[in-house]
């Protein structure tokens, strides 16, 4: 059992037979070092949801470093997760020392098992008994045969003479290639079973130390360190590395010339590529480091670059130790946040030409609006379209890391608007005030778009919405009578006649928003004609102010 110190290591070997280099951190799904706890060290969660154990020293004679079970009531239950389901293949390793026997009915003992039967499909388990002993007769006997006990996992039971001695450490390596279960003991071949692509994905919790069943519980009297679930089958060189690693100690105290004093930067590159900085007292002097990107990936390497597959935050270790047998560990988190490109748009006074924004102004942004040559580095650019039709607007925003996120948008133009030949005659009719209904209207700032000089008693308008028919609704006011109410604006014109007051220091015609449409402020073009000559305007109004036209005579 590793120090607490160094959980977590990469572990790489040079196996004598082969002098293959090994990597036993890949396809590892959970690992349980069992240094002071029971959590999964592996990056990827599996931790249990009770853990009623005591801890003992391991194999080593490291205090509280190793799992003990009292045969009883002592069990571990992992949550069933994804990872831990098996279709393609898979190992468990496992350092067992066994105490005593369970001699309830059939005399099972559950080291590991998901499932809470053995016939249940799916299930996976490493156990063991006398049933090879009692030639399959150990559920019909009163006691179990506690000389001639042996281990065996699912499809694979040991044949060997050699029965379980207690007080001894073994290791049991169980492998599943897609047809042959084989269980290696001490990292010799034991049991050898043939069952062609069976499907190990069952849904049940996960136990260390019994079965979940009330009739057959299978309590595990013993010992238990470094369990190992992968999602792939060990070759036999990585099943030798796991025999013959001894874990490196590091010192309790060290002295002020000792301490490694480690700690790390980072810098993201790529979006979610990141590249790591390690720095301490001395980096000649380190022996061993050890990362963990909190993904489920380690590594060994000084300063490594990681590659993460998913946005979000992430828990990043780094265990380092010296050759004075000094140890240190640094933790960090990296957050990698997704850019969300989005944007508005509203008219402005001129048909035709729209404001565009950014909803983040923090990012880089490239606009295009689906005309020729007309892309845009801007957070907030404004466009001018010179014909009507549908276009499509994209915006792709990039953050300081590289990350890109793209929206597209489709905006309808409408600049073809009639122009009606307004008349002068007397038959024009005009709205008055008591024709409309009564509304109430809030307080808003006043903005004169234009100031026209007119001879004439009469003044004939047309208005239309302005370049995109987004349905605008306004109210329109004159000398503070309100002529005409809840009037949607499109292409085709509002025409209607006021007259001048020659009484009055000025005339105004305000326009009072109402709705807003899908694209604020409400814009209009006015048509004036004062019987001498033609006005074309641009006016707009918001839910704080009003647009006004004013009218003084000669």
């Amino acid at each position: 059992m590793r120090f607490f110190l160094t959980t977590s290591v990469l572990i790489f070997f040079l196996c004598n037979s082969a002098r293959a280099q090994v990597n036993l951190n890949k396809g590892l799904v959970a690992y349980y070092p069992f240094n002071g706890n029971a959590n999964d060290e592996s990056g990827n969660r599996n931790n249990p949801s009770a853990a009623q154990i005591t801890f003992a020293a391991d194999r080593f004679g490291n205090k509280n470093a190793a799992c003990a079970f009292n045969g009883r009531n002592n069990y571990i239950r992992i949550p069933d997760n994804a990872s831990l389901r098996f279709r393609n293949g898979f190992s468990i390793s496992v350092w067992v020392m066994v105490k005593g026997f369970y001699d309830g009915k059939c005399h099972g003992n559950r080291i590991v098992m998901k499932g809470d039967a053995d016939y249940l499909d799916g299930s996976y388990m490493l156990t063991f008994d006398d049933n090879r002993s009692s030639n399959g007769n150990n559920c019909y006997t009163e006691r179990p045969d506690k000389s001639r006990q042996s281990f065996y996992g699912a499809f694979a039971a040991s044949t060997s003479n050699e029965y379980i001695v207690p007080g001894k450490w073994y290791l049991l390596t169980y492998t599943y290639d897609g047809t042959n279960a084989l269980l290696y003991i001490d990292c010799k071949l034991q049991a050898k079973g043939i069952v062609k692509n069976y499907n190990f994905a069952n849904k049940y919790d996960l136990f260390f130390g019994k079965m979940d069943n009330m009739q057959y519980p299978y309590w595990f009297n013993g010992l238990l360190d470094e369990i190992r679930f992968y999602n792939r089958p060990l070759s036999k060189n990585e099943i030798s590395a796991l025999c013959t690693f001894t874990p490196e100690k590091s010192k309790t105290n060290c002295d002020e010339k000792e301490i490694v004093s480690a700690k790390f930067g980072y810098t993201v590159k790529n979006c979610n590529s990141i590249i790591f900085n390690l720095s301490a007292a001395s980096i000649a002097n380190l022996k061993s480091i050890q990362w963990n990107f909190g993904d489920g990936i380690t590594t060994n390497q000084t300063s490594p670059s990681h590659t993460y597959a998913k946005y979000g935050k992430y828990k990043v270790k780094v265990i380092t130790i010296n050759k004075f047998g000094c140890a240190d560990t640094v933790i960090k988190e990296v957050t990698l946040v997704k850019p969300k490109s989005d944007f508005t748009y509203s008219e402005t006074d001129e048909p035709g030409k729209i404001q565009f924004k950014a909803k983040n102004k923090s990012e880089n942004h490239t606009w295009t609006f689906d005309t020729t040559n007309d892309a845009k580095k801007e957070f907030a650019p404004i466009h001018l379209y010179n014909k009507s039709g549908n276009y499509k607007v994209q915006l792709i925003t990039e953050n300081n890391t590289g990350c890109r996120d793209t929206v597209q948008k489709q905006i309808s133009i409408n600049l073809k608007l009639p122009i009606t030949t307004l008349s002068t005659e007397k038959e024009t009719k005009l709205i008055s005030a008591p024709e409309a209904p009564k509304l109430k209207l809030e307080k808003r700032a006043d903005n004169v778009i234009q100031h026209i000089l007119v001879e004439n008693e009469y003044v004939n308008i047309s208005i239309y919405d302005n370049g995109i028919i987004d349905g605008d609704s306004v109210t329109l006011i004159y000398n503070d009578e309100i002529i005409a109410n809840h009037q949607l604006l499109n292409n085709k014109p509002l025409s209607f006649r006021i007259k001048i007051d020659r009484n009055r220091g000025k005339n105004e015609l305000k326009m009072y928003a109402e709705n807003l449409g899908s694209i604020p402020p409400n814009t209009a073009l006015l048509i004036i004609d004062d019987g001498n000559q033609k006005h074309r305007i641009h006016i707009s109004s918001s839910k704080s102010s009003n647009g006004i036209i004013s009218f003084t005579t000669k």
